[in-house]
């Protein structure tokens, strides 16, 4: 009684499906769960009793199996069917008196820990379930995928004037398989660039580490990782009426934790340090008070995947399309 008294809470029952249509394959994303919010104080809680996850791949090109569904494939498992059961525990605190652009310094911190896998896999071991041939085992036919993964992210707001302030922002996380899996499911991996990342590059474009993607496409999944790190600075200051401008420096990347056929994409503490990759840009936003409307152009200062002796983008070979990225999104990146 007296917690119920002390606590603004509620309980989150959902459910969803997703269908997700590419030229290579078509994914299905079926999910249930039940949640608890409550905040303390200042300090929010998020407790994800049950989250149940199916994906069902229906379809997929001959050229797409021929490239990633060969039995030695490190990275077959992101791509068959399976099932996701996890729990999780996020916190979500901050000083922040008033949500207007006058006001003082203030911080915000978010934490989020969440495992999957551990009881359906003390089930399998406790009535002594046979593994499949790939040595994992599975539930109505399905594999099931067992990791853990932690995040955590730090943003401090400091006031200059009414008009101005600098953002300061950190954020890591890690995601690692174990048991029944050796790769994290592809909707758990982690990717750089894009509007709230690296905006000097696209989404997906930055990473792991120093891998060069010279297809000339997109390869989600090789540009993907267990580990993402991203820094940032940014100046913002109000102009007239609700526009804002904004002036910033990204640092950050993703990485593998196993070798997974990317060069140079796993993670080496002699070397992740020298493939931090550095941007910097501009940004115009419009500050309507209950959401912001924003538009920020990246360039690139040092391309970790560019050739050796290229690597900082201030030479000839600069080229305003490939090492530029103009962003449209809502909201603050952090």
């Amino acid at each position: 009684d007296n917690f119920k008294r002390r606590t603004i809470g509620s309980t989150e029952i959902a459910a969803s499906i997703n269908f997700q249509q590419r030229p290579e394959y078509q994914r299905n994303i079926a999910g249930a769960g039940i949640k608890y919010n409550w905040r303390w104080r200042r300090v929010n809680f998020t407790f994800n009793l049950l989250d149940l996850s199916y994906i069902y791949l229906p379809y997929m090109t001959d050229a797409f199996k021929d490239k990633y569904m060969k039995p030695t494939s490190s990275i077959r498992f992101s791509y068959e069917d399976h099932f996701i059961m996890r729990w999780g525990l996020g916190v979500n605190m901050s000083n922040r008196r008033n949500m207007t652009f006058n006001t003082s310094s203030f911080y915000t911190f978010r934490a989020n820990v969440r495992t999957a896998g551990n009881l359906l896999y003390g089930i399998s071991n406790l009535i002594k379930q046979e593994k499949n041939e790939d040595g994992v085992y599975k539930i109505f036919n399905i594999q099931y995928s067992q990791f853990a993964k932690a995040d955590v992210d730090f943003a401090y707001n400091w006031y200059l004037t009414d008009k101005s302030r600098l953002v300061f922002h950190s954020g890591l996380g890690v995601g690692v398989p174990y048991g029944n899996a050796s790769i994290l499911p592809f909707e758990e991996r982690y990717y750089s660039g894009g509007a709230n990342s690296m905006r000097g590059w696209s989404a997906r474009r930055l990473g792991p580490g120093n891998f060069y993607n010279n297809s000339g496409s997109i390869d989600f999944m090789k540009q993907s990782g267990d580990i993402n790190l991203n820094l940032n600075v940014e100046y913002r200051t109000k102009l007239v009426w609700l526009l804002e401008l904004a002036a910033f420096i990204d640092a950050g990347n993703i990485w593998t934790l196993a070798d997974e056929g990317q060069a140079g994409g796993q993670f080496k503490w002699d070397q992740f340090y020298k493939q931090i990759a550095l941007g910097y840009g501009i940004g115009l936003r419009l500050n309507f008070d209950f959401f912001v409307v924003r538009l920020d152009w990246g360039l690139k200062a040092y391309d970790p995947g560019a050739a050796p002796g290229e690597n900082w983008r201030f030479t000839p070979s600069w080229n305003i399309l490939k090492d530029t990225a103009l962003h449209f999104a809502v909201g603050y990146p952090f």
